[in-house]
C-alpha cells in the first residue's frame, strides 16, 4: 500500500521524510499540501518533504525485504538506505497546511448531485482496500436511487500481462458481478489526475456496457484474468479520457442503482 511504498521512498531520498525542511533550515517554511493519500497523513503525502518522519530506516529495509525488492532490483543495496532527519529544530519554523483533499472533491460532487435533485451519500474518503473488497463494500452500501460516493485508493495484485489500472479493474470486476444481478447499476471509477496507469482515467460500467461486450463477443473473465481492462474498455468505448490533470486527490468512485 501507499504507506509501505512511501516509507521506502523516504529512506532513499535526501528530500523526502523531512529532508527538504532540513535543507531549508533555518528559513520559515509554509507547505500547501494536496493529498492523494487515504487518511491524509501529511508525513506520507509526496513522502512528506517538510514533515518530521516517524518511521525508521529499519522499517523501510524490512518492507523492502518482505516484498523481495532487493532481489527484484539487484542494484539496490541495504547500504543505500538513509535515516530521515529527527531533530525537532528543523521543523519548528515549518507550517504544513492540508490545502486540498479527497473529501473536498466528494463534498462538491454531493452538493452538485443534490442541486440536480438526486440523493447522495459519501461512504468514505479514505478507502484503502484491495479492489475486490472495495467493490464489495460499495455494493453492500448501495441503495435504490441514491448516488454513492467513495474516495481513496485500492490495490491490485498484478499477475496478468495485460494493460490496465486499479479503477478499470474495479469496473471490469463489477461488470462480471452485474451479469448475475437483476438491478440496473452504474459504476464509475477514476483517478483524479486523469491517469489510471494508462491513458484512461478510469471507466464507466453498466448494462449498456454488457450489451456492447456481448455484441463484440468479448469474454469479460478472460480480460480480467489477463488484467487487460484497458483493452476491454477501449473496445466497448467506455474508458474515461480526460488527459493528464494537474491535481491529484486520489480516486473517485460513483455508484447508482435505479
Amino acid at each position: 500500500n501507499i504507506y509501505q511504498i512511501n516509507t521506502v521512498r523516504k529512506h532513499l531520498s535526501l528530500v523526502k521524510g523531512g529532508g527538504l525542511a532540513k535543507i531549508l533550515y533555518p528559513a520559515r517554511v509554509v507547505s500547501l499540501i494536496f493529498s492523494d493519500v487515504p487518511g491524509n497523513n501529511i508525513s506520507f503525502i509526496a513522502s512528506g518533504p517538510t514533515t518530521k518522519d516517524e518511521t525508521e530506516i529499519s522499517d523501510a529495509i524490512k518492507i523492502a525485504e518482505d516484498f523481495r525488492i532487493f532481489k527484484i532490483l539487484s542494484f539496490l543495496k541495504r547500504s543505500h538506505f538513509i535515516e530521515t532527519p529527527k531533530e525537532e529544530k528543523f521543523f519548528r519554523k515549518v507550517k504544513n497546511i492540508l490545502f486540498l483533499k479527497n473529501l473536498d472533491a466528494l463534498k462538491l460532487m454531493e452538493r452538485e448531485a443534490k442541486n440536480l435533485g438526486a440523493k447522495a451519500k459519501i461512504v468514505t474518503s479514505s478507502l484503502n482496500l484491495p479492489v475486490e473488497k472495495a467493490l464489495s463494500l460499495i455494493l453492500r452500501n448501495l441503495k435504490y436511487r441514491e448516488l454513492l460516493l467513495v474516495g481513496g485508493e485500492t490495490s491490485v495484485e498484478v499477475k496478468g500481462k495485460g494493460k490496465g489500472g486499479r479503477n478499470q479493474e474495479m469496473v471490469l470486476r463489477f461488470l462480471i458481478k452485474l451479469q448475475k444481478l437483476k438491478e440496473n447499476i452504474t459504476l464509475i471509477a477514476l483517478n483524479s489526475d486523469g491517469w489510471d496507469n494508462t491513458e484512461f482515467a478510469g471507466a464507466v460500467g453498466d448494462r449498456e456496457t454488457l450489451k456492447k461486450a456481448l455484441r463484440l463477443n468479448l469474454d469479460l473473465k478472460s480480460y480480467l484474468k489477463n488484467q487487460d481492462s484497458f483493452n476491454f474498455f477501449a473496445k466497448v468505448e467506455d474508458g474515461i479520457v480526460t488527459g493528464r490533470l494537474s491535481t491529484n486527490v486520489a480516486d473517485l468512485i460513483l455508484a447508482y442503482k435505479n
